[in-house]
């Protein structure tokens, strides 16, 4: 098979060939059908995660096909359409019993960790397959496990948004576009930036309220402007550098919340006055636990979130795809696909 390795930080990845794994007892093999990009994937290359080694598979969102089943797995069939579980868990640590599996103390991540989703068969714990409709297209299904699920993480359990909130998200490409759509389910009025006007198109046609270039304008006057003083209830960073969270604190009303999404800069610096005086609060995110991706695709198959894919790729093009990543031209998720 064909299979994306990481060999050197700061270079791109290598396509190889190598043999297809085999599953052991408890694991299933993937027939990986379609797999999806994000910023943590340049993170990966540039060396920034601590966990992270060299000569391994990268890709962390995975849809496919069961193909092979280890000794053991019995609640599986072959030959269903799945979606994989980024996180794998130890499954007794206080974390795991109290459903906030996201936060296992003995976290191994796929595609991060262990070998994940960028090659045409992966081997994954049984735990870690979650079905999924037939009726979702491959490239839409692989995205759920991160884009979906995480901002669903972030706006229902992080942000708690209620009807009638003003939520704004900062920075709308593949992660925003998916939370506009949740953001409307949940009742909120949405606000939507960026600094490229095909973006704030693609925001609006997901339901954003109002879309905002902040190249054209000044943030903080926009939305006094738009709320009439009263500001932002939750904001959304899906940047993550310290000049985002200073305009998140300043668009956010006494008592808001800023939810951390993304993460670029190593530290943030932040005005002590607009967090004690004000009551606001900074939360971080980090994944999302085994509920919410139930939950996220139960949306998808039900039409409430349609998971916006800006263009796909074969995986001989998958160094080109994340160039375009890091170079900010691409308008929402890519996603590298294989042959049926």
């Amino acid at each position: 098979m064909k299979a994306a390795f990481l060999r050197e930080f700061h270079k791109g990845l290598s396509i190889e060939e190598t043999d297809i794994p085999r599953p052991g007892p408890g694991e299933v093999l993937i027939k990986v059908m379609a797999s999806g990009l994000c910023a943590s994937d340049l993170h990966i290359i540039d060396g920034i995660l601590p966990t992270v080694k060299t000569n391994y598979i990268p890709g962390h969102e995975m849809a496919g096909i069961v193909w092979e089943l280890g000794e053991n797995v019995t609640d599986l069939k072959v030959g269903q359409h799945m979606v994989a579980a980024i996180d794998v868990l130890c499954g007794h640590c206080r974390f795991c019993r109290t459903g906030q599996t996201h936060l296992c103390r003995e976290l191994v991540r796929i595609g991060f960790e262990r070998n994940g989703s960028h090659e045409e068969y992966c081997v994954i714990p049984k735990d870690s397959v979650f079905p999924i409709n037939e009726s979702i297209p491959f490239e839409q299904a692989a995205i759920i496990p991160d884009a979906v699920v995480c901002m669903y993480h972030a706006i229902k359990d992080k942000g708690q948004v209620t009807a009638g909130d003003r939520v704004l998200i900062l920075g709308v490409g593949g992660l925003g576009l998916q939370g506009i759509q949740i953001a409307k389910h949940f009742g909120a009025e949405v606000y939507a930036t960026s600094r490229q006007d095909k973006k704030l198109e693609i925001a609006k046609q997901f339901g954003a309220d109002v879309v905002i270039n902040t190249t054209k304008c000044d943030l903080e006057e926009e939305i006094m402007k738009i709320t009439e003083g009263e500001q932002c209830d939750v904001v959304f960073d899906n940047i993550g550098i310290k000049s985002s969270i200073e305009s998140c604190l300043r668009i956010l009303r006494p008592g808001g919340k800023v939810v951390v999404v993304g993460y670029n800069d190593p530290t943030l610096e932040v005005n002590y006055q607009q967090i004690v005086i004000k009551e606001k609060e900074i939360i971080g995110i980090r994944g999302s636990s085994r509920q919410n991706l139930v939950d996220a695709i139960r949306m998808v198959e039900k039409g409430i979130v349609k998971p916006y894919i800006y263009k796909t790729y074969k995986l001989e093009e998958i160094n080109e795809a994340l160039d375009q990543l890091r170079n900010g031209t691409s308008l929402g998720r890519t996603v590298v696909v294989f042959d049926k």
